[in-house]
């Protein structure tokens, strides 16, 4: 049912506090992702901001007009707005939102960062790496659950396709901020699950290694999935994700 898991809204709570909290959501997904904890935050002190990223949202064919800069120039504004307002800054960002964390930590000075589940290194390498940038243009969109071996019994967030030509810009973002990596110095917590069906535990491994922070916390789950900030099939390990994040982000 898509209108319980899609929401093109944005979301600013508990605008008063001086303590911002910058929230991204995850490729192809929307606001629906991370309004929850937002919101959970907000109700601790916290002035927290959740946007749709350009091209999500709204339409597939929209999203596959989006390039990564106008991603990041999306993230670079909305940062410096809630900047002007908050006297600490703190990023959560969730897998394409992780990277897209990791790149203004590069660049601004942030008081912590908590990243879930980010993706550099790709499921299947050599169709995101190779066929992607090949076929985008004459196949522009390719089913979410025909990328997957139980497709058909999972669910899906935002959209129910992928935008291939929207996921070759993802693939370039990648690339730019993986080069970058050794410029994070702040705080982090990094997120992943065992179960997850999108992200690598590679993937955890290449942000520990390239990052220059010298706090670094995890959480390692067992049963949570990809979107483990909206799947209620696992309370406990839902309940222990925000409980870690707001004892992490209350350190700095």
């Amino acid at each position: 049912d898509r209108t319980k898991r899609f929401d093109e809204k944005n979301y600013i709570f508990n605008e008063s506090s001086e303590n911002g909290i910058y929230c991204i959501h995850g490729f192809t997904n929307t606001t629906y992702e991370l309004k929850n904890i937002a919101q959970y935050l907000s109700e601790k002190g916290y002035h927290t901001v959740i946007n749709n990223l350009p091209g999500h949202g709204t339409t597939i064919e929209e999203c596959n007009r989006v390039k990564y800069k106008d991603w990041i120039e999306a993230i670079e504004q909305d940062l410096a707005k809630l900047a002007s307002k908050c006297k600490k800054i703190h990023i959560i960002g969730s897998s394409m939102g992780g990277v897209l964390g990791l790149y203004l930590a590069t660049k601004f000075p942030i008081n912590s960062i908590v990243i879930a589940a980010p993706v550099f290194k790709f499921k299947s390498e050599f169709k995101t790496r190779i066929l992607v940038p090949l076929f985008n243009k004459i196949i522009p969109t390719r089913e979410k659950a025909s990328q997957y071996s139980n497709g058909k019994n999972m669910k899906f967030y935002g959209y129910s396709s992928y935008p291939n030509k929207a996921l070759n810009e993802f693939r370039k973002l990648t690339n730019v901020v993986r080069n970058k990596l050794n410029k994070v110095k702040c705080p982090i917590l990094m997120l992943y699950s065992e179960s997850d069906l999108t992200c690598i535990m590679e993937n955890y491994n290449i942000v520990n290694d390239n990052i220059n922070s010298t706090i670094k916390e995890k959480l390692i789950l067992k049963n949570i999935s990809h979107n483990m900030f909206v799947d209620n099939a696992y309370p406990n390990e839902l309940k222990m994700i925000y409980g870690t994040i707001e004892k992490f982000i209350g350190k700095f």
